[in-house]
């Protein structure tokens, strides 16, 4: 009860001085999808016109919405919905005015003033149709993608990653560290991590990931989608689970500056909005289908001379909307169905356990030995090596194959509207979309194929909302949503390649609804594994988001607030026992070192309160400020049902020890105040001509609960014993307390609730005064009208980011309680400073355009919460130069009739071109000593006189000379890092710095052609024929740069070292990579009725 009074009395004290420093009376509680339009009404000498008569009606559902100016002659239209109005205002003694054709955009914030003729009222004016294309109101740096990008690009899997990314400033994930969906975000924005993006549909929040799971659980509740850091996706990775393409109106990415009303995480607010119904009956009905005959293979396909199963494809569905009562009550709804057969290019990079490894000891060389008869069943549930590939001299070889995942989607919305009158419209929407998918590969135990997941998810959400005008001064806007996010999977042994089927519990003593896992960790230390396990993972979100806007004078106010209840939980098949193997020799030997752990289900809640004022001041006719401030609280994790996390205390490594039960694992931070400021100068005010100067800055405040729900397994959640062994031999394992066991499931240890000294689980600690992560954003721009449909803006871009989270991990602590310390703490920096231009072209003569360029820098310790860097260097999404277009054309009808009319009429061309510099790469070092056996981890130093990169023959003639390509192999892409140019320096850093080396760049361009065949006025049929990467340009992706080696011979011993592994586009995750960028050419054909 203390600490709910305690949160009261903050927020009535801050709600307080928010609505003392705006100078308003009264409101409620932030962060709304609609459009603002506010102007002047003046006559024909200049002078304003008081309680002139504006009126807003939406043209396709009727509604109309009428506001008065006010004293300083200005009019203000706080929350209309995104569509196309028609403007009129009228005074007595004046001509009314018509303005029609303005489109409004989601979160659009537009100025347009009105200069009144003399005469009755009985005659009307039409002036020029639509608004301004430039921003005339604040610093806000932003990009809507309308409906003429929406309808008519070509996007691969329906989904819209493709179109954010012609925000400049936006780049995917780099693929040297691709992340996992649930885990990490898939989009860095001006130099942020990418699990920083807020998204949200219908002004609500859709930040609802479900993590993809571990044996061990930990990926499952210590990634950011259950914090509430990752956008809501299908398992395929697509956005159908936020909003089908046929329902999408639009949306809108804010990427630098934004206003009060925007936050809880400071890179892009990304914000979708549905269609409604209209007064019109209309409607769709599609089909895209894909059969491969069209498409190349992946070019590792034709490398490794590997064919590629043929990709199937069918993504169906249709939309009807309508009124249910004339300019009162509209519906839409939609359905989307997607069956996909997709064929997995092959890599050069997947090992599998060697021939002599598998018993054929004529194959062995030097010290090589066959495993003893005990792991031979283990051995052979790999695939076979294939033949003639590369041995990597570890114990493993190459396995080269391609195979097919099936994967499908499921998505159902509906969406209804009611005027109840001028004064408050609602609406409801519900969307229910499932999928499923059978992948082969383990993103978290490597990569083979013998492993197959299952998995099911099921996303459902309900959002409410309500707009109301309570008079010409004063306007609410309120959302209310639930959504509820579920993933169910099944990971078992399915071989592959001449493989045969292993079961590894039994001989673990576990039953069969348990998890087991085996690694061999080769050269590398990647882990060559298998893995059996269940799992569950549900994402539930509450989010009430609140707006009242006010208008005084030149003022226009907002007050709000936003409040989000999050509550994931995760239930993993316990106990488990992990297998690991760690060097060759250990494995010959069937000397294995196991985990044996026990995991109780965790029920964390994550709870966000945001409050925010904001004030557009039109100061002069050229001149608005924009003034606010934000206050972000974010408590650490609390639970919503079962046991809390204990927290850890002490000053020392050496004394740390759990602290009571109900202490919070880190101390709410209370004074989390974000003042933003803008402003935007009409430098030229010119009609279509216009030139406008904006600048502004401000803080902007990241939730730092990411990491949270590691609280929730370590103590009183978790029980882990480290035992030694041989698998399958009976009686041979025992612990470090010397207990002895027949299998290492004997050994496990109750899960101690309370915890007991010595701890039976690691232990996962936060600093307790941990505090949120912040960015400081900053931008001067100037924006060109060039004519009434295009605008040309050249902004430079900076932010700095200080406190970002950072896991430190201490193994081998005096600690006499846990060997093991995993502490959470803020620390980090970050700093990235860009130029960027974007040119934007809205519809006029069938010609619609946007372009983006960025020329940019990032600096960082470390670009995500787990693994930072050594040293500062480039961010690892540091990509130079990078450019983004669009373009959707509309062909002018030649002809008018006839046979060359009904040849040549209502064709469109639509694109997408995407060219960009290289990603950053670290070099490292790892290996095992001769000297001594031990392996290590660290970085690499320069060899004297050797170039870092090589190319063309000479690149294969090295590579060729390791051992990692074949006689007449090049090298992919035609270059590689030099392995003769790097020495490894055992556990230090070496003179190399982090991220110094860049080998690819990329560019890919899609393309697509539509016809439309008119039946009747409201009736037509498009056929559609889309080609991605229509060149079949290849795009190279993660490049193998660990160096390995010993300390004491210059050069690297990793065959495939410097080699890129694979086409960029399977390099990325989360995004299923038939539909990511950087693959081979693809085509799709649809055919669409439209009413």
């Amino acid at each position: 009860m203390g600490g709910f009074m305690r949160i009261t009395r903050m927020v009535c004290l801050v709600v307080c001085v928010l609505l003392c420093l705006l100078g308003v009376n009264s409101a409620l509680f932030a962060q709304t999808d609609v459009a603002e339009v506010t102007g002047r009404v003046m006559d024909p000498n200049g002078a304003v016109i008081i309680e002139a008569t504006v009126t807003a009606k939406n043209v396709d559902t009727g509604v109309e919405t009428v506001v008065q100016t006010n004293q300083e002659g200005i009019y203000r239209f706080a929350s209309l919905t995104p569509g196309n109005y028609e403007f009129t205002v009228s005074k007595h003694g004046f001509k009314v005015i018509v303005k029609p054709g303005v489109t409004l955009h989601v979160a659009d914030n537009i100025s347009m003033n009105f200069n009144m003729v003399v005469g009755a009222l009985t005659e009307s004016v039409t002036v020029q149709a639509g608004a301004s294309i430039v921003n005339t109101t604040n610093a806000t740096i932003s990009t809507v993608v309308d409906q003429s990008y929406v309808a008519n690009m070509p996007l691969n899997g329906r989904s819209f990653q493709d179109l954010i990314l012609l925000t400049p400033g936006v780049l995917t994930q780099t693929p040297q560290s691709p992340g996992t969906m649930g885990s990490t975000g898939e989009f860095s924005v001006n130099g942020q991590r990418t699990e920083e993006n807020y998204y949200t549909v219908d002004g609500v929040s859709a930040n609802v990931g479900a993590g993809t799971g571990q044996i061990n659980g930990y990926s499952l509740t210590s990634g950011a989608g259950a914090s509430g850091s990752v956008a809501g996706a299908t398992l395929l990775g697509t956005t159908q689970a936020l909003v089908s393409v046929d329902e999408l109106q639009e949306f809108r990415v804010q990427s630098s500056t934004y206003s009060a009303d925007s936050g809880r995480n400071p890179g892009a607010q990304i914000a979708f909005e549905t269609k409604s119904g209209t007064n019109q009956w209309h409607g769709s009905a599609y089909d895209y289908f894909r059969n491969g005959f069209f498409d190349a293979q992946d070019w590792f396909n034709d490398y490794l001379k590997t064919p590629a199963p043929p990709v199937r494809q069918n993504d169906f569905g249709g939309t009807l909307g309508g009124p249910f009562q004339k300019d009162r009550t509209f519906f839409l709804m939609s359905y989307e169905g997607l069956r996909l057969q997709w064929p997995q290019p092959p890599s050069i990079n997947i090992g599998v356990p060697n021939l002599c490894l598998r018993g054929n000891a004529g194959s062995c060389s030097g010290s090589d030995t066959p495993v003893t008869a005990e792991l031979l069943p283990i051995m052979n549930a790999f695939p076979l090596p294939a033949p003639g590939g590369i041995d990597f001299g570890d114990g493993t070889a190459q396995y080269i194959a391609s195979w097919t995942n099936p994967s499908s989607i499921n998505s159902t919305s509906a969406r209804l509207d009611h005027v109840v009158g001028s004064k408050l419209r609602l609406f409801f929407r519900f969307n229910d979309t499932s999928s499923s998918s059978a992948n082969r590969g383990n993103e978290t135990l490597g990569p083979s194929p013998t492993v197959r997941t299952n998995s099911d998810q099921t996303a459902r959400t309900y959002t409410g909302g309500a707009t109301s005008l309570f008079s010409n001064r004063l306007g609410n806007d309120f959302r209310v949503n639930f959504t509820a996010n579920e993933i169910t999977a099944n990971q078992f042994i399915d071989p592959i390649g001449g493989g045969v089927a292993v079961d590894l519990r039994p001989a673990s003593g576990l039953s069969a609804g348990s998890s087991t896992s085996f690694c061999y960790f080769n050269a590398a230390g990647i882990c060559v594994g298998l893995d059996q396990a269940r799992w569950s993972a549900a994402q539930k979100q509450w989010n009430l988001v609140d707006t009242v806007n006010l208008s005084l004078g030149r003022h226009q106010l907002k007050v709000g607030g936003d409040y989000r209840r999050l509550a994931p939980n995760t239930v993993v098949a316990s106990p488990s026992v992990g297998y690991d193997y760690f060097d060759e020799p250990s494995l010959e030997m069937n000397s294995a070192f196991a985990s044996v752990q026990a995991l109780s289900p965790a029920y964390p809640l994550y709870q966000n309160f945001s409050a925010f004022g904001q004030e557009e001041w039109r100061v002069s006719p050229r001149l608005t400020l924009s003034m606010g401030l934000r206050w972000e609280v974010n408590p650490a994790p609390g639970v919503t049902q079962g046991l809390a996390p204990y927290a850890i205390q002490g000053s020392s490594l050496d004394t740390l020890s759990v602290a009571p039960q109900g202490t919070p694992l880190w101390k709410t931070t209370w004074y989390n105040f974000a003042p933003r400021l803008g402003a935007a100068y009409v430098i030229r005010d010119v009609q279509s001509w216009e030139t406008v100067v904006r600048g502004g800055g401000g803080v902007y405040f990241d939730s730092g609960q990411q990491m949270g729900s590691l609280g929730f397994v370590g103590p009183g959640f978790n029980s882990s014993n480290f035992v030694f062994g041989s698998y399958n031999v009976s009686g041979s394992w025992s612990d470090f307390n010397g207990n002895t066991a027949a299998t290492p499931a004997g050994l496990l240890l109750p899960i101690q609730n309370p915890p007991q000294a010595p701890y039976s689980s690691p232990i996962f600690s936060f600093y307790p005064h941990l505090q949120l992560p912040y960015s400081l954003h900053w931008n001067a721009s100037i924006e060109q009208s060039l004519g009434r449909s295009q605008a040309l803006t050249v902004s430079y871009v900076g932010s700095h980011a200080s406190r970002l989270l950072q896991t430190n991990i201490f193994l081998n602590s005096n600690n006499p309680n846990t060997a093991v310390f995993t502490i959470v703490q803020n620390g980090l920096t970050s700093d990235y400073d860009a130029l960027q231009a974007q040119f934007q072209r809205r519809l006029s003569h069938g010609l619609t355009a946007l372009g983006a360029y960025t020329w940019s820098h990032c600096i960082d310790y470390g670009s995500n919460n787990t693994n930072f860097g050594f040293q500062r260097g480039d961010c690892d999404f540091d990509v130079r130069h990078n450019f983004s277009g669009a373009f959707s054309y509309d062909v002018p009808n030649v002809a008018h009739g006839g046979f060359a009319g009904a040849l040549l009429g209502h064709w469109g061309i639509d694109s997408r071109f995407t060219a960009r510099t290289a990603f950053p790469i670290t070099v490292m070092g790892s290996g095992i000593t001769a000297s001594d056996g031990k392996r290590y981890n660290g970085g690499v130093s320069f060899v004297a006189g050797q170039p870092v990169y090589v190319y063309g023959a000479n690149c294969a003639a090295v590579l060729q000379a390791a051992g990692g390509l074949k006689p007449g192999q090049g090298c992919p892409g035609g270059k590689a890092l030099n392995p003769n140019a790097f020495i490894t320096v055992g556990s230090g850093f070496g003179n190399a710095p982090r991220n110094f080396a860049r080998l690819f760049g990329a560019w890919q361009i899609n393309m697509a052609v539509r016809r439309e065949f008119p039946i009747r006025e409201a009736l037509k049929v498009q056929f559609r024929a889309e080609a991605f990467n229509i060149f079949n340009h290849p795009n190279f992706g993660t490049v193998d740069a660990d160096c390995q080696g010993d300390p004491s011979a210059p050069g690297c011993t990793n065959p495939i070292f410097g080699l890129a592994t694979g086409t960029l586009a399977s390099g990325l995750n989360i995004l299923n990579s038939l539909y990511q960028f950087g693959g081979a050419r693809s085509m799709q054909f649809a055919l669409k009725v439209i009413f």
